[in-house]
């Protein structure tokens, strides 16, 4: 049996009177919004974008089996909404601009993050709570860019930190709705509990010498009742193994010729970690020595050490796992100090970490800040006019998908969230795709015509690509619809065959 945990006297404490609840809540809306709506002036990445479009697709035409909108994609005939209730958020705010919406969705989310940490330290009683997750923000910019991007990982962080606090200390009903929800919110809806169960079972074997099989037994139940419930339970299930195994496995650890999946499947340097992640390893490293010299008083510290440690592990070799490893980082650090007597710890800790974080810090919050809008409402007219509803556009690249289908909505793109899924349908057909633009001969606008069906040619300005530009403008036949140092789009004539 644990003893008993180490506690703080509440009677009169100001500090955990019942109106600091509400008024810390608030508090992490304002951030979350004054992030979102003074700071961001576009979302930066191309994915939220995707995101928006989906969730008006749903507003249109209901929950969706098929994805006719990337017919090149394997999604197009196995649809599966890995992110479905992150979309459903989406659908009430069908009617806003898309830049609104996001911005709205993510104060929500955002919020939710900073709140489920709060009431976890506080329901274990860690003296000044809010500061500790004040200093989750000032951490390390990684988390702050991390934050401000309208992404599914704001759903499954607050779910992973409740999964592995409900299964340290025995809230089973909460356990089973946390894990029920994550076939809906994430795609990795397997490996993160495992991995979180893995830890609960590892700390409680170091501090009890046993396991308990309970918690595993409710959290596969809700898990299974989640996809059970999920309209496209079959495709998602494949579509977790393609994500696992040929998308993270296969091409983001292993880098193959003709899969371009973008910066944040890359690991981090060394002096990238020195840069933005060393103020986390620090209080990895802390908590874990702190978490392991009171395990046997109360493993829940150790059970989020070692967390931190395997998506510290993970980090290593793809950095977008960075926003799971700061929070538990943070989290571990916050429960570990509550055996040291000092009350000011986490504000220490804070005064500590700006000025590692301060410099990098404002460069990020910069950078959110200077974005502009890839199609603006003019340009996004003008295309609706010239591209008629159900063409097929050949696109140069996949990440810019979501802003496409947001500009010219009911139109066709070559294939959406990563290319692997391209591939993955038709391998032939992939590779002459990734080949046309990197070594484009004559001949190509009715090589696009013939192979992809499509009249239309939409390509965000690369130098790469200024050959395919050139050479594909002196076709037969083509012509020119938008020309600026952002886009290149042409109308390649005559109908598709």
């Amino acid at each position: 049996m644990n003893e008993p945990r180490p506690s703080i006297p509440v009677k009169n404490s100001l500090l955990l009177r019942w109106w600091q609840v509400p008024c810390w809540a608030v508090l992490f809306v304002l951030i979350a919004g004054v992030l979102q709506f003074h700071l961001v002036s576009v979302p930066y990445d191309a994915d939220t974008a995707y995101h928006v479009a989906v969730g008006r697709l749903i507003w249109v035409h209901g929950i969706l089996h098929i994805f006719p909108w990337t017919p090149f994609s394997w999604l197009a005939d196995h649809y599966a909404d890995k992110e479905l209730l992150l979309h459903l958020l989406f659908v009430p705010l069908a009617n806003l601009n898309w830049i609104t919406a996001s911005k709205i969705a993510g104060t929500g989310l955002g919020a939710i993050l900073l709140f489920v940490l709060y009431f976890i330290l506080r329901a274990e009683k860690i003296r000044l709570a809010g500061v500790w997750v004040l200093l989750l923000l000032f951490a390390s910019d990684v988390f702050v860019f991390r934050f401000s991007l309208v992404r599914p990982h704001l759903m499954s962080i607050p779910l992973a930190l409740l999964l592995l606090w409900a299964a340290v200390r025995g809230r089973l009903i909460l356990l089973a709705v946390v894990s029920a929800i994550y076939p809906w919110a994430y795609v990795a809806f397997l490996q993160i509990p495992l991995l979180l169960l893995f830890s609960v079972e590892a700390a409680r074997l170091f501090a009890e010498g046993r396991v308990q099989w309970k918690p595993a037994m409710v959290v596969v139940a809700g898990i299974l009742l989640g996809w059970i419930l999920h309209p496209n339970m079959m495709n998602l299930l494949k579509f977790n193994w393609i994500h696992m195994v040929d998308i993270l496995f296969k091409n983001a650890w292993q880098p193959r010729e003709g899969i371009e999946l973008g910066q944040e499947f890359l690991p981090f340097t060394v002096a990238q970690w020195a840069k933005w992640l060393l103020a986390c390893v620090l209080m990895v490293v802390a908590g874990l020595v702190l978490a392991w010299r009171n395990r046997r008083r109360d493993f829940l510290s150790l059970a989020f050490a070692l967390v931190a440690v395997l998506f510290g592990i993970l980090s290593g070799l793809t950095a977008r796992f960075a926003e799971y490893f700061i929070p538990f980082s943070v989290a571990t650090i916050a429960l570990a100090t509550r055996s040291i007597p000092w009350r000011t710890i986490p504000i220490i800790a804070l005064f500590a970490v700006i000025p590692y974080t301060g410099f990098a810090l404002t460069e990020t919050l910069h950078g959110i800040g200077t974005k502009e809008e890839l199609i603006p409402p003019f340009l996004a007219s003008q295309l609706q006019q010239q591209i008629p509803t159900g063409a097929q556009v050949f696109t140069t690249e996949w990440g810019l998908t979501g802003i496409l289908m947001l500009a010219l909505p009911e139109r066709k793109f070559m294939v959406a969230l990563d290319p692997t899924l391209f591939l993955l349908k038709d391998p032939e057909l992939y590779q002459l795709w990734y080949t046309l633009p990197r070594r484009p001969e004559r001949g190509m606008a009715e090589v696009i015509r013939q192979r992809f069906g499509a009249r239309f040619v939409i390509s965000l300005s690369d130098k790469r690509f200024d050959k395919f530009y050139y050479l594909l403008s002196l076709e037969p036949g083509v012509r020119t619809l938008f020309l600026s140092d952002l886009w290149m789009i042409f109308d390649l004539g005559g109908p598709p065959h």
